[in-house]
């Protein structure tokens, strides 16, 4: 049997935007024929003349290099976008004709849209999503308010000034906080750390790796890598500074102690966090994809969903935090706190509340200094 391609927010990096709510006024974006009409259009874009229309308003590459060297375009998707259970079902679906659909479909949430570019030597994807238990969308729009677009600059430009011209929307590019990325760990280690956890941080997040940034002329950038054993240590030691976020308290305190570094300076900025289950950038992201456990393992006083694993959780949770972002809803500190991270509030505190589904399988800091 072939295997089931992975689903595709996992094990790809992509840049983020934000997406205002798409004009569709005659129907909505997720009907089967709504999309089939837009991979059509796209495609006559991508393929046509519209390459060479110079009121288009978009700067394609000159001399064509980028866009020759992929080769002819063979096809164009667009797909609605459901759960990780729906992709598994429909692509075992497809190599095994006996499966049945019927249950799958019945209650599954659509989380976006998928929008697929196959080239001769390559392929390329973008993805437009919502969290389904938390966004509407208003009357004749679809909200999708993040974006996420794996795709080089030329057909990036052509693609995004067709959501415009097609939607009346407008992007922007989703710029990431510090406190957002060291929240995003706080969720992954406090999901980790739960009593009876089944999954550990050495197993899941292993050893963390971080980018500091700075506002100066003879220094770009500092990068931090945190050993695997040294992370339980930062989280006993933060847990007395700050209950709520721990790591990032430990780190602060450690850097500001042994490396005269305040990063909660406005001249100091994380702009990269690493580590075995996801690599995070002020405006870019790839996710591992979060392991599972075996159902029996896992007790339902433990987590919302007793079949998801803590890794899963943290995944949903800073899957919903990210779409929130992207809506301009995704306050993670209350005003006045410190916007270094050093507030109370996590993706995983963001997101409490609403059980996600679809979840199935599958010593001493080192720091290294470079200048511009």
């Amino acid at each position: 049997m072939a295997e089931i391609p992975p689903y595709p927010l996992y094990n790809r990096s992509y840049l983020l935007y934000r997406l205002s709510p798409l004009h569709t006024p005659d129907a909505s974006l997720l009907t089967p024929s709504s999309l089939k009409t837009h991979a059509q259009r796209l495609t006559s874009q991508l393929k046509g003349d519209s390459l060479r229309n110079f009121d288009l308003g978009i700067n394609v590459d000159p001399e064509g290099s980028t866009l020759a060297s992929l080769g002819p375009l063979e096809h164009c998707s667009w797909d609605s976008l459901g759960d990780e259970d729906a992709w598994i079902t429909q692509h075992r679906h497809l190599v095994d004709a006996d499966t049945s659909l019927v249950s799958t479909q019945q209650g599954t949430q659509i989380r976006g849209v998928q929008v697929t570019l196959d080239y001769e030597k390559t392929s390329y994807n973008a993805l437009l999503l919502c969290d389904p238990d938390h966004i509407t969308s208003p009357p004749s729009f679809t909200s999708l308010p993040l974006l996420m677009l794996k795709m080089p600059a030329p057909i990036r430009e052509i693609f995004l000034n067709y959501l415009a011209t097609a939607f009346d929307t407008r992007h922007a590019p989703l710029d990431l906080s510090s406190s957002f990325l060291t929240s995003t760990l706080e969720t992954y280690l406090r999901r980790l750390t739960t009593p009876n956890s089944p999954q550990t941080v050495k197993s899941i997040v292993n050893e963390v790796s971080l980018q500091l940034s700075f506002d100066s002329p003879s220094l770009s950038h500092i990068d931090v890598t945190l050993a695997a054993d040294d992370i339980p240590k930062f989280l006993d030691r933060g847990k007395h500074i700050n209950p709520d976020t721990p790591f990032t308290a430990a780190l602060s305190l450690y850097l500001k102690s042994h490396m005269a570094l305040d990063v909660s300076h406005p001249g100091v900025n994380i702009s990269r966090l690493s580590c075995a289950a996801f690599n995070l950038g002020n405006d870019r992201i790839r996710f591992s994809v979060p392991e599972a456990t075996e159902i029996s393992m896992m007790s339902s006083s433990e987590t919302e969903n007793s079949d998801l694993s803590p890794a899963q959780l943290a995944f949903q949770d800073v899957y919903a935090a990210l779409v929130r972002e992207a809506a301009g809803k995704g306050m993670f500190l209350t005003t006045g706190e410190d916007a270094r991270g050093t507030g109370s509030s996590t993706p995983s505190a963001e997101a409490a509340g609403g059980a996600r589904r679809g979840m199935a399988r599958r010593g001493r800091p080192r720091s290294v200094a470079r200048g511009t």
